[in-house]
């Protein structure tokens, strides 16, 4: 556990003198003041992973035969739109600065976590580790923020274990204030496995309603978080928060990717998603349904900005105009991204950005 002091130097405070947040994350649906967006910069994982080809099955057959296909090459390196000769790097980088724009058009603070290099991950970590990979493009799985607490999350993914090392300095800048509770899960070895009591925990599975904690748990044994991981949260919050856990289907990578909650009482969702049924906290909701054979293609996997503010992203498979008219009908203002690169890998808007404050 890091624990840090409370020095008032490092304390923000408002006009009065009281003491601000610096860092908080009451709901999936307050006003977000502050966010981080992640980084074109990574490197695929070789065929010689072992958890690999069972991830993938989480992602359409044609992502799952691309990322075979440019197993062990830096994103630089590997040109996925010939026509034009742009790289996987390119396209999730235009992709970022058209999120960047606006998300900041719309008044939210950008951070932008560090950028690794190849030449870093081999001299932190030994070149073993690129066997794995790294990826720096979801910033959204290595930290999860529940109130003021700050969680350095200990992920199942080995693909996805190296990228806290970009948002140290950061995290020093924002969670050295009294008013964080910073801590880190226990961690396992970046290349070796883990015992079946080790808690896993991933950014993507917990979604925050007030005092509400909904922490998913996939099937697929190759990705997402674990029941022990959920009863490490459960046990680290404690009484102050009901911490509720909802085995997923194998097909689904996190619980964001079947569920978004726009604003208070209404979630898009897939119903078949969950194995025990969709949670008795959205039951009595506004519930705007989609199938599973979509999630693949992460139609849920939006961001609200505020309770009438939403970002969906689209890609070559799949408009969303049904969400988004959906949305609109209930009065909720709708910016269509197209975020078809970041899709690929198994991600989209939520998954591409950390909420560090909103204001309830």
């Amino acid at each position: 556990m890091i624990k840090r002091d409370s020095d008032p130097e490092h304390e923000a405070t408002n006009e009065t003198g009281k003491s601000e947040m610096t860092v908080y994350i009451g709901s999936e649906y307050g006003r977000l003041k502050e966010v981080i967006v992640g980084e074109a910069s990574g490197f695929n994982p070789s065929l010689q992973a072992a958890w690999l080809r069972e991830a993938l099955t989480v992602l359409p057959e044609a992502e799952q035969k691309m990322t075979i296909q440019n197993a062990g090459k830096s994103w630089d390196a590997c040109i996925v739109d010939s026509e034009r000769g742009l790289t996987e790097a390119d396209l999730i980088r235009a992709e970022n600065d058209e999120l960047v724009n606006i998300l900041e058009s719309l008044g939210v603070k950008v951070y932008r976590p560090a950028v690794l290099s190849e030449e870093d991950v081999k001299t932190r970590f030994g070149s073993e580790a690129l066997i794995n990979g790294y990826s720096q493009d979801f910033p959204r799985d290595n930290l999860i923020i529940i109130g003021n607490h700050v969680i350095e999350a200990n992920l199942r993914t080995p693909l996805r274990r190296v990228d806290i090392e970009g948002f140290r300095t950061l995290l020093l800048e924002k969670c050295n204030a009294p008013t964080v509770k910073w801590v880190a899960m226990p961690h396992m070895p970046l290349l070796g496995d883990y015992a079946d009591n080790t808690p896993l925990l991933e950014g993507g599975d917990v979604i925050v309603l007030g005092k509400t904690i909904l922490v998913g748990n996939s099937e697929n044994t190759a990705v997402g978080s674990n029941e022990v991981g959920y009863k490490w949260l459960k046990n680290y919050l404690g009484c102050d928060y009901e911490v509720i856990r909802v085995p997923l289907s194998k097909t689904v990578l996190h619980l964001d990717c079947a569920l978004s909650v726009p604003r208070k009482g209404l979630a898009i969702l897939c119903p078949e998603a969950f194995i025990e049924g969709i949670p008795e906290a959205l039951k009595d909701w506004d519930l705007t349904e989609v199938g599973i054979e979509k999630l693949k293609y992460l139609v849920v996997n939006g961001l609200p900005i505020d309770e009438r503010t939403y970002l969906m992203g689209f890609n070559q498979h799949e408009d969303n105009l049904e969400i988004k008219e959906a949305l609109e009908k209930r009065g909720i203002t709708v910016y269509p991204i197209f975020f078809g690169a970041h899709n690929a890998q198994g991600g989209s808007l939520r998954c591409a950005t950390q909420g560090l404050l909103r204001q309830d």
